[in-house]
């Protein structure tokens, strides 16, 4: 989720019509890589090759952040974060909570991660950060 793009300005970018518009006639989209994949692929004519790809860094965002598992991890990080009061530190927000911290698995869902590393997977980082509101121009370097 890189488009540099806020969530307010979201609303307003050309990609949201473009993505509505899509899901409406029947398209499926999906991110993998970073890459964008829209199926049935016999479908997609030289307009809308040139919609997505005029506006493919929006897409990426906005096809991540509906993925079914972000917006589950989104809704009980938020639900974690309600139960708190106020003068108590935010919780560690925790998918699964009974998920082992080991290398090479995501130590908030137990999936499996990209590299051999410690860390959250991108759907646990990205609902963390849509949970709480931090961008990611707001985290320290290499968060």
């Amino acid at each position: 989720m890189d488009s540099g793009m806020t969530a307010d300005a979201m609303f307003d970018d050309p990609a949201l019509a473009i993505l509505i518009d899509l899901e409406h006639r029947g398209f499926s989209l999906r991110v993998t890589g970073g890459e964008l994949f829209i199926k049935p692929a016999a479908w997609v004519t030289a307009e809308i090759r040139d919609r997505l790809h005029r506006h493919k860094a929006a897409m990426v965002t906005l096809v991540d952040i509906c993925d079914d598992g972000v917006q589950d991890r989104v809704a009980m990080f938020k639900d974690l974060i309600a139960t708190k009061p106020i003068d108590v530190m935010l919780p560690a927000l925790i998918f699964r909570p009974d998920t082992p911290y080991v290398e090479g698995v995501c130590f908030s869902c137990g999936d499996a991660l990209d590299t051999a590393r410690w860390g959250r997977c991108w759907r646990c980082s990205l609902g963390w950060r849509l949970a709480v509101g931090v961008s990611r121009a707001q985290l320290p370097s290499g968060v």
